[in-house]
């Protein structure tokens, strides 16, 4: 039970508004269309009434169905895997039914299932999609069988196209997964430690306690580490002399922690660790050797919470593992501390297991190590896909350019296909071959952004000249082609390409005999509803990182920038400022004795006065670019200003706000006069605040504004 939840992929895009209305929509235009096409062939043949009857009655349907999305009753319905699967099966019966009243799966209507197959492998599971699928293929020898007409050769495109379509949804719903699970990883990971942060912390924390099939139930421990005059190296040594003392912990810790142990930074100089399967007797001696290891460069306060059994609360076990390093830091005797944890929330925790646990992440670390970026791109190709969709072309081609020599019919555009399709088989497969496991980008992105349309419309194109034109079922590849770059694709790029197909697909329109023209309305309606749904695709996709990301970039506590989030702001803020010359103000503060509230009053006061300060920081500058916390009780505002003397009084203006909550040092600095990059200005402001906290202790400034304003 435990394998198939692992294996269940959790970047699903069902659910969406624009998921559940897009398809019904797409099919209802589509049936319109067919009864439009199948109209307009009857001065060269014949009206087949029933298909226009039908497409018609199809059509009205699809539109109730997108019309009654918004109501209680579409929106309970909206992410029902069954309602999805129903849809499709219906779909897929209704086009098995026009295929065999027509020529079997060779009717250029047919080309709807390659659309659809794409669709499946884009947004349902795995399992379900690989059902359908081969579900969809045998409907289609199905109907080969039952058209007494219809040669069995002419399903062998229609189908390979089909399964390729499924495999490209497919490669594109893994590559939006990877992305995805690589911003979520960067939000639960602490940037500066490459460790796990305050929520990440929490969600491991909390899938160890959720007890479900399989898991017994077994010792726990929780370990709170507060380093002991950690507050004194930043003052008296800087900023950056803190965070290396940091980074050091994060690295040292783990040399005493066993296999199944879990660190994480919970901000500032307090540091976590979760022992599944721990005695008390064992989280002992683990906590004793993390503190003599840390004692050749710091000191430590270590509180331990330990439960015999999972029937506990996480806040129970915070609680418990808080008040023990309390203890330590009034006896300073002793520097670990042990208390057992009650079962308080016990039925909380029970409702809370049957639950599904959530699918694990890859960690920071991990991604880091296989050489990923810092900050995936939303609007990237990823080499695996681009390597997929290309020999799935290759394949594909090879497929059309084999039935031209077997046939060996005359004319112009067999010839050139004879001539030229072994080369654009082989220029395929190198340009998938060289994308194959990498990330594309500059020169290469657009090699492959407009290499790949002109090369599947110019190669589909000369395909169909030879089997009848726009009618030919080879054409559904230009349709494919349209969702898959939509799909992957920022959308001026996916325009672009969606033009030069339908440049290619008008050419051959151009080039058909006139008695195929009927199918016009018909095929600029796919190349509409192929983009439609990859652009589906797409927008989930952004949307699920840039939410990702966007918890990356904000402190879990006090829902202001962290250090990652400020770090890309300020850069898009002094590229501003260099283009139009202006001038930015940094300020820098400290709270002051922001450790003894800690101590003395817990952290849940602590993080009150955060949440406060935060608040206070948002409140006062409405008109600044960022406001942002960067660990522990160091906070820095970035805003716009005329020059020092304005900077100064903002400084000002912030002492005076914070005094009636707590007290401040803040240093102030001006881009560009004081630096024109972030490490700079940050020295300087930090340089001034330190000056701040000195006048402050020396008794010569009323509060950190007046300080700071002399000080400047």
């Amino acid at each position: 039970m435990r394998r198939k939840q692992q294996r269940r992929r959790p970047e699903s895009i069902l659910g969406r508004r624009d998921v559940a209305i897009v398809p019904w929509a797409v099919i209802s235009v589509l049936s319109f269309m067919v009864a439009i096409s199948t109209w307009l062939r009857g001065p060269s043949g014949h009206v087949d009434t029933d298909v226009v009857i039908g497409a018609v009655g199809v059509g009205i349907y699809t539109a109730g169905m997108v019309a009654i999305q918004d109501t209680p009753l579409g929106r309970r319905f909206r992410g029902s895997l069954p309602v999805y699967l129903i849809g499709s099966a219906g779909l897929m019966l209704a086009l098995a039914v026009l295929a065999v009243h027509e020529q079997g799966v060779a009717t250029v209507f047919y080309s709807v299932n390659v659309l659809l197959a794409a669709y499946l492998g884009l947004v349902l599971p795995w399992r379900w999609a690989t059902g359908s699928i081969a579900f969809l293929v045998l409907g289609s020898v199905a109907v080969q069988i039952l058209q007494p007409f219809a040669h069995g050769l002419d399903a062998v495109v229609p189908t390979m196209l089909c399964i390729a379509a499924f495999f490209t949804g497919a490669l594109c719903h893994v590559a939006h997964g990877r992305a995805a699970r690589f911003a979520g990883a960067l939000s639960r990971y602490d940037q500066l430690t490459a460790m796990l942060n305050r929520r990440g912390f929490l969600d491991r924390l909390s899938r160890a306690l959720r007890r479900g099939p399989g898991v017994t139930d077994g010792p726990i421990a929780l370990l709170i580490i507060d380093l002991d005059g950690f507050k004194q190296v930043n003052d008296t040594e800087g900023h950056a002399a803190g965070d290396e003392i940091l980074a050091w912990v994060g690295q040292t810790i783990p040399e005493v922690l066993p296999a199944r142990a879990e660190l994480g930074r919970l901000g500032g100089d307090e540091f976590a660790v979760l022992l599944r399967g721990a005695s008390a007797g064992e989280a002992h001696g683990i906590a004793t050797r993390i503190r003599e290891l840390l004692s050749a460069r710091i000191g430590s306060s270590i509180g331990i919470a330990t439960s015999e059994t999972r029937a506990v609360a996480a806040t129970d076990l915070f609680r418990v593992a808080d008040a023990a390093m309390y203890l330590c830091k009034q006896d300073r005797t002793r520097g670990v501390q042990a208390l057992v944890a009650g079962s308080a929330g016990l039925a909380i925790e029970r409702r809370s297991t049957r639950r599904k646990p959530p699918a694990p992440t890859l960690s920071y670390a991990e991604l880091r190590s296989r050489g990923a970026p810092r900050v995936p791109k939303t609007g990237s190709i990823y080499g695996h896909m681009v390597f997929g969709g290309l020999v799935t072309i290759a394949g594909a081609g090879t497929v059309v350019v084999a039935h031209c020599f077997v046939v060996n019919e005359p004319g112009f555009f067999n010839q050139v296909l004879r001539l030229l399709g072994v080369p654009w088989i082989l220029v395929n497969l190198a340009l998938g071959i060289a994308s194959f496991g990498r990330e594309i980008e500059g020169r290469h992105y657009w090699i492959n952004i407009i290499g790949s349309p002109i090369l599947l419309g110019g190669g589909v194109g000369a395909a169909m000249m030879t089997d009848g034109g726009l009618v030919a079922p080879i054409g559904a590849a230009m349709f494919l082609q349209t969702l898959f770059l939509a799909s992957i694709l920022p959308r001026r790029h996916a325009v672009a390409t969606l033009a030069i197909l339908a440049g290619w697909w008008c050419v051959v329109a151009i080039l058909s005999p006139p008695s195929t023209l009927w199918v016009v309305p018909f095929g600029l309606a796919m190349f509409g509803c192929s983009f439609a749904l990859g652009a589906i695709g797409y927008n989930a996709f952004v949307d699920v990182t840039e939410h990702a990301l966007s918890l990356a970039r904000t402190d879990a506590l006090t829902l202001v920038k962290n250090r990652l989030g400020f770090e890309e702001r300020s850069e898009l803020a002094f590229a501003a400022a260099r283009a139009d010359g202006t001038r930015l103000g940094l300020l820098a503060l400290d709270l002051d004795d922001f450790k003894g509230i800690n101590d003395t009053q817990g952290h849940e006061a602590g993080d009150r006065v955060l949440r406060r300060v935060a608040q206070l920081l948002t409140d006062t500058f409405p008109d600044s670019h960022t406001v942002a916390r960067l660990g522990g009780d160091e906070f820095v505002v970035l805003l716009p200003v005329t020059g020092p003397a304005d900077a100064a009084f903002r400084a000002k203006t912030l002492g005076e706000t914070l005094e009636p909550v707590v007290g401040a040092s803040v240093g102030h600095a001006v881009f560009p006069m004081d630096g024109d990059d972030l490490d700079t200005l940050m020295h300087a402001a930090d340089h001034r605040s330190y000056e701040v906290k000195r006048a402050r202790k020396a008794g010569r400034g009323e509060h950190a504004g007046q300080v700071g304003t002399r000080a400047a």
